[in-house]
This record gives C-alpha cells, sequence and structure tokens, in this order.
C-alpha cells in the first residue's frame, strides 16, 4: 500500500482529491486483475485493494462481480472501436496501395496491443475460460475485430501478398503473435539475450509483414 503525502498509509476506502472516481478506479483494477488471475481467482476484495476503494464500492456501482466483469467488458468494445473504424477505412482506401494498408494494419495492431497490457490480457485470460465468458469475449471483442479485419485480409490473399487462403488464420496468427508482446519480449530475452524489450511490438510487427506479405502482388 502506498503512503500519503505525510508518509502515512492511506486509510482503507478514502481516495485523495486528485485520485479517479471509486467507479472509474474499480473498472480499471477490475480489468488487470481479471487478465492477471481470472474471474474466479479475481476476488472483491483484491479488486478493491488494488483500486483503493472499499470492496461494497463493487455492489454500490455494478452489483456484484459480473456485472463489473461485464462492464469491463464494456469498456474494452468502446477501447477496441477505434481499431475497428480504422481497419474499415483501410479495407475501403482505393488511393493507398494494398501492400502499404496491409503493413499499416499490422504496424497499427502491434502498436495498440503494445499500449493496452490491460486489454490484451484480459482478452486473452477470459477467451479460454469456460462461458459464458469465453462466448461474450468472442461475440464483443473478438469477432467485431475480425470482421473489421476481414475484407483488407482477403483483399491481401486475392492479390496474390499473403500466402494463406484462410483470414481466419491469418488474423489468428497476427493476433496471437502481437497480442502478447511482454510474453514474446520473456523468450527473446532467454533464448537470445540483449533483445531491446521496448522495440519487441516494433519488431514483431516488422517481422510478421515481412513473413505475410512476401507474395507478388498483381
Amino acid at each position: 500500500m502506498s503512503e500519503g503525502q505525510d508518509g502515512s498509509a492511506p486509510r482503507r476506502g478514502r481516495r485523495t482529491a486528485d485520485a479517479p472516481a471509486g467507479r472509474d478506479a474499480l473498472l480499471r483494477a477490475a480489468t488487470r486483475c481479471f487478465a492477471d488471475n481470472g474471474f474466479e481467482a479475481a476476488s472483491v476484495r483484491m479488486i478493491a485493494s488494488r483500486a483503493g476503494a472499499a470492496p461494497n464500492l463493487v455492489a454500490v456501482h455494478f452489483g456484484n462481480k459480473e456485472g463489473l466483469w461485464l462492464a469491463c467488458v464494456d469498456l474494452l468494445t468502446e477501447t477496441f472501436a477505434p481499431t475497428i473504424a480504422a481497419l474499415t477505412a483501410m479495407a475501403n482506401d482505393a488511393k493507398t496501395p494494398l501492400r502499404e494498408r496491409l503493413r499499416l494494419a499490422i504496424g497499427m495492431t502491434a502498436g495498440y496491443y503494445d499500449r493496452q497490457p490491460d486489454l490484451r490480457g484480459f482478452v486473452a485470460r477470459a477467451s479460454v475460460e469456460p462461458p459464458p465468458r469465453s462466448e461474450i469475449v468472442s461475440e464483443r471483442l473478438l469477432k467485431p475485430l475480425y470482421e473489421a479485419a476481414c475484407p483488407l485480409i482477403r483483399q491481401g490473399i486475392d492479390a496474390g501478398i499473403i500466402p494463406i487462403d484462410d483470414p481466419a488464420i491469418v488474423f489468428v496468427i497476427l493476433n496471437l503473435s502481437l497480442g502478447q508482446p511482454d510474453r514474446v519480449a520473456s523468450a527473446l530475452a532467454l533464448i537470445s539475450p540483449g533483445h531491446p524489450v521496448e522495440e519487441t511490438a516494433i519488431r514483431m510487427g516488422e517481422a510478421l509483414s515481412q513473413l505475410l506479405l512476401n507474395g507478388n502482388e498483381r
């Protein structure tokens, strides 16, 4: 627990004047706790402690832990919206060469996941949990993202740029490879020390572009 400005520990459930509102703080803390521990292991008390809030605020704002988890999904759905819009715009951009648009999309995805550790962890954890949580994450987060990316991927396949003929496989390869830059960085450090951790996402995006976009554009 962090100390107050006078060196004393802050009182449980009390927030400083410049701290985020209780609901927002609980949402951010819950997203991180669910990402790190999964739904069952992330207790209300753990989430409240990380948020610096009283546990009863979960019931006040969300009803229960399930309601809090669903509110996290709502928040992440909003977070995905600009990326979905950008992918749709790239697919409809007839002025920019297709290969360049594909490279931009891969780079954007790498950078996005690199900047959103809570989101990527939440999705990765929830996608392997039992229904209904895995189904909710699939329907509300993964499928809308795939539906936005699919037309651009299909264009790359049809043009002979992407050498894999299944858009879903391409999508999964990209998102699994780019969606956990921290784990990739750890693996690189184990097998080949010296790789700059802060450059992992960029280098992975460049590597995937080279691997996936080596076909000939017709």
